[in-house]
């Protein structure tokens, strides 16, 4: 579908609606009980807070092999009219505000990925989602925290007594969530890497003019890069505030998202370019998010039952990068497209394995490469004079600072792995090749066996069940 088109083309119904609990609903949750209506499926999400709480402040950042998907969900039109389109990066030292180049996108490799780079506020996001599924017919818990999770016979139970089971529990709570902990079997806290994000908001007015006019002009972003220290800022709410990320030591235990803005910017913003001063001064307070390096988890599944993890709680990412926003709503649209096929109880196994399948390698990767970056921009000594000396002579050459050294091809390439990826057409592939092929198998197994049919039982699926602890 073209990206310009703001309606999205009907997707494949399923044959079976079966039921989705989807615990956790930060925008992981939401994008996946979005995709999952839109195939005919029913998702409850429960989310542990209020809805203010969920919808949080601050930015986000959405590449083009994320907004690529809300434009084929329908959402390009209400996207466009709350975000910001970026084309721009522009690069200083944190010390000194001396500048080390830039680097523009090409606009031709930019439609090649059939997406965009937006800029916009997590509670704009959540919002969109909100509104999409809910219209849908998703239905969001608020207050609805999960105090057990039994995979084995799919269902939650709450500190209330309340328990509610479906044909498919789906974990979003994040990587300090219970969904995890029970595919894992234990507690995983991570490794602490002496990083933290502060992340907040800055008001426009506190903005240098000359910052302010490239913002406005073209919707740029600010890099600055220095010794242990870096700060990402890019505009948003139409310019009248400005999203603030500043990497600095962590100076405290396991902060987290959800923790409140406790943290005054001026006292970690040491050494700054006075450039920058009048901005630091004007942040308000920052929650203080830990960069954690958790390990990569062999299954994403339950072993004893329908449990999977998305997002954050499959793969955790280091906070304010680009990418951990977009892997999770890209977990959520494989899912689906993987349920669309769903005609039979007995499939259910093997589309989350599937799932599993799709989802590994790829996040992996992207994983790895938003790691490198919050380091790279934080070196110090002589790997961050090697970096800054590399940067200059590229904008002296007129070059974009983040290319490297190869072709144009090779450039593309780049591009083409990380934003020119679809998951969902990487979904249909993998059913054209595997899945349809085991269903003609097992169609075939069943016609020359005498078993149950399932067309009765299926009739009884896709209905959350609700019970007490006195039942």
């Amino acid at each position: 579908m073209s990206a310009e088109s703001s309606r999205s083309n009907p997707p494949l119904q399923t044959s079976l609606p079966i039921s989705f609990l989807i615990i956790g609903g930060g925008i992981a949750g939401l994008a996946c009980a979005l995709a999952l209506q839109r195939v005919g499926h029913h998702a409850l999400v429960l989310e542990r807070t209020d809805r203010n709480a969920a919808r949080a402040e601050g930015g986000v950042r959405l590449p083009p092999n994320l907004s690529k998907i809300l434009f084929h969900w329908g959402l390009r039109d209400v996207l466009l009219s709350k975000a910001s389109v970026t084309t721009r990066l522009l690069f200083m030292r944190y010390e000194s505000g001396d500048l080390l180049g830039e680097h523009i996108w090409d606009a031709d490799m930019l439609k090649e990925t059939r997406g965009m780079f937006l800029m916009m506020s997590h509670a704009e996001l959540y919002d969109v989602l909100y509104d999409a599924a809910t219209r849908l017919g998703a239905q969001v818990r608020y207050n609805a925290e999960v105090a057990e999770i039994d995979a084995e016979e799919h269902e939650v139970k709450f500190a209330s007594g309340e328990m509610l089971s479906a044909d498919v529990l789906v974990g979003a709570d994040g990587e300090y969530g219970p969904s995890r902990t029970v595919v894992l079997g234990e507690e995983d806290a991570g490794t602490p890497t002496g990083l933290a994000v502060y992340d907040t908001l800055v008001s426009g007015k506190h903005i240098p003019e000359y910052a302010m006019k490239l913002s406005e002009k073209q919707n740029g972003q600010f890099v600055a890069f220095g010794e242990g220290h870096a700060i990402v800022a890019y505009p948003i709410h139409g310019s009248e505030d400005i999203a603030f990320q500043l990497y600095a030591p962590d100076t405290g235990e396991d902060g987290r998202y959800g923790d409140g803005p406790s943290v005054d910017i001026t006292s970690i913003a040491t050494n700054i370019t006075q450039k920058l001063q009048t901005a630091v001064s004007g942040a308000r307070k920052a929650v203080r998010v830990s960069v954690r390096d958790h390990r990569d988890l062999e299954d994403w599944v339950s072993d004893d039952g329908r449990l999977v993890l998305i997002g954050e709680a499959a793969h955790p990412f280091p906070p304010g990068t680009i990418q951990g926003t977009a892997m999770a709503v890209e977990d959520g649209a494989v899912l689906a497209k993987l349920f669309s096929h769903l005609s039979s109880e007995r499939q259910i196994e093997s589309f989350l394995y599937a799932f599993q399948e799709l989802r590994q390698s790829r996040v992996r990767d992207v994983r790895a490469g938003e790691f490198a970056s919050a380091f790279f921009m934080t070196a110090e000594g002589p790997d961050a004079a090697e970096r800054d000396a590399a940067m200059r002579r590229k904008a002296a050459t007129g070059k974009n600072v983040l290319e490297g050294e190869g072709s144009a091809e090779g450039v593309w390439e780049e591009y083409r792995v990380v934003f020119g990826y679809d998951c969902e057409d990487e979904a249909d592939d993998w059913w054209v090749q595997w899945g349809m092929l085991r269903e003609r198998a097992n169609g075939a197994a069943e016609m020359g066996a005498s078993v149950p049919s399932l067309l009765d039982f299926s009739s009884a699926m896709g209905q959350v069940q609700v019970t007490t602890a006195a039942e």
